[in-house]
């Protein structure tokens, strides 16, 4: 039955691009798409997917995917006893010769159909790829430069913030364009579209064979009723092309070629550019950005440069001022530890462990953390170990607004650093962290803390401590 079915090449769509719905057609064939092998770990999700089903039609208005053009989207509707079945249409493939339409709801083989196309998306997609047409032969017919390779992006106008460059599309060029050669193509390019508009028209023809310079896709066949279209551009541009496109350049309504430009491939550049309403919106989100940078900085447009250094110069500064008090602060709270050690050693403990923690909650980072097992181990440590004492140092820090607590724990022995870790595990959440088999440091972090856990946490290692030292004078184990 594939073989009543209209190839690509000569698609309703293809031949007239303005056709946007009322296109009545049958159903050629409708398959569930087999789903693909999963981990067990995604299983689940798996079943919970809708079926996939393909779905060939004798002819169609919705373009598949190809020649760097996404596929259509849109609609079949049809009549089931007295009410209309309207099924959405989210993805159309090539397969071979013919169109796939991708659905989630099976249609009966000989259904008579109506198709819509999503009209907004194929006037954007149709001016994308006209654009680009225009752009590569004004390239090439003044600086002789071909294009490599483009790309046309898909933006969801449905979320709330897009990015501006969301909009754009890149061609790839040989080389780097300079400011002046791209002030002369937006010049250049627009008058196309408004002093010198060019008609556009579609020619086919059919091949006996392929040369090396032609871009018809390998699984395309040619020979067997396989179709080559060629986009005319009026005597500017001639390319062959499967996509659908505009019928005159002034429906492009402007192109904006934008400067900026990324290098790839050592030597070559991607040249990113919009077209049609795109340029519009991307004027319009780059605009907002810019005034709420204006809002921020309270400047003017042209004082978000000057401000934005000078924000920069006070970071930098506030930085370094940041890290020497952190500094500061981490040899005092080294000192702290110390003196608890000595102050243990002095009582001399029977358990020969000298054991003090610190919590401390807003800004104790991991960093932080890092700082004061530094100074320990900047020789004061071993003041206050010898041969008949071991350590454990408990060091934590947490931050209420993102429920993250930040944990280290410094030991000569791997087994009290195991058993600090299993007290970790046992009242708080998703803990993780490594290091310390064999002593030294083990180092990680919980998520998803909530206040009551971590106060849970420090009142129970700070009631083991003064169950260790109950007689010390002036013991300091605390939280800050």
């Amino acid at each position: 039955m594939t073989g009543k079915s209209t190839v690509v090449g000569a698609l309703a769509c293809q031949r007239d691009s303005f056709k946007f719905n009322d296109f009545e057609t049958v159903v050629v064939s409708c398959e569930e798409q087999p789903k693909k092998p999963v981990s067990k770990k995604k299983a689940k999700i798996i079943e919970d997917e809708l079926p996939v089903y393909i779905i060939e039609l004798k002819d169609t208005i919705l373009f598949p995917e190809g020649g760097g053009q996404p596929s259509d989207t849109g609609y079949l509707r049809y009549k089931m006893e007295d009410e209309t079945v309207e099924v959405p249409v989210f993805y159309v493939s090539r397969d071979g010769l013919y169109a796939k339409h991708h659905v989630h709801q099976f249609i009966k083989v000989g259904t008579n159909v109506n198709v819509e196309v999503n009209k907004r998306r194929r006037i954007d997609l149709m001016q994308q790829h006209t654009g680009q047409h225009l752009l590569s032969a004004i390239l090439e017919k003044k600086y002789q430069l071909k294009t490599v390779s483009w790309s046309m992006s898909t933006p969801n106008d449905g979320f709330s913030h897009v990015d501006p460059n969301d909009y754009l599309n890149f061609i790839e060029l040989t080389r780097r364009l300079t400011e002046e050669e791209i002030d002369y193509l937006n010049d250049e390019i627009n008058q196309y579209i408004t002093l010198m508009p060019q008609r556009i028209t579609v020619e086919e023809s059919i091949l006996q064979g392929l040369d090396s310079s032609s871009k018809i896709p390998d699984d395309y066949d040619i020979l067997n009723g396989g179709i080559v279209r060629t986009i005319h551009i009026g005597s500017l541009d001639s390319n062959q092309c499967c996509g659908t496109h505009l019928s005159n350049t002034s429906q492009l309504g402007s192109i904006m070629v934008i400067k900026s430009q990324t290098t790839v491939r050592s030597t070559n550049s991607r040249l990113y550019f919009a077209c049609g309403t795109r340029v519009f919106k991307y004027a319009n989100q780059a605009n907002q950005l810019l005034n709420i940078t204006k809002q921020i900085l309270s400047s003017s447009d042209i004082q978000i440069p000057e401000k934005t250094e000078q924000l920069k110069i006070q970071l930098s500064n506030k930085t370094k001022s940041e890290q020497f008090w952190m500094m500061e602060s981490a040899i005092n709270d080294s000192k702290e530890i110390i003196q608890n050690f000595k102050q243990q050693q002095q009582k001399g403990l029977s358990s020969g462990i000298n054991k003090t923690s610190l919590f401390k909650e807003d800004y104790c980072t991991q960093e932080y953390l890092s700082r004061i097992h530094k100074e320990l181990t900047n020789e004061i440590l071993k003041e206050c170990t010898d041969d008949n004492n071991s350590y454990v140092i408990i060091l934590g820090g947490f931050d209420k607004k993102t429920k993250i607590a930040s944990l280290m724990i410094i030991s000569d022995l791997g087994k009290s650093i195991q058993d600090v870790v299993n007290k970790f595990n046992e009242i708080l959440p998703n803990v993780r962290g490594g290091g310390g088999k064999n002593g030294g440091k083990w180092q990680g972090k919980a998520t998803d803390v909530d206040v009551k856990s971590w106060k849970s946490l420090t009142e129970s290692f700070i009631q083991e401590e003064e169950e260790l030292v109950t007689n010390l004078p002036n013991n300091r184990n605390y939280i800050t």
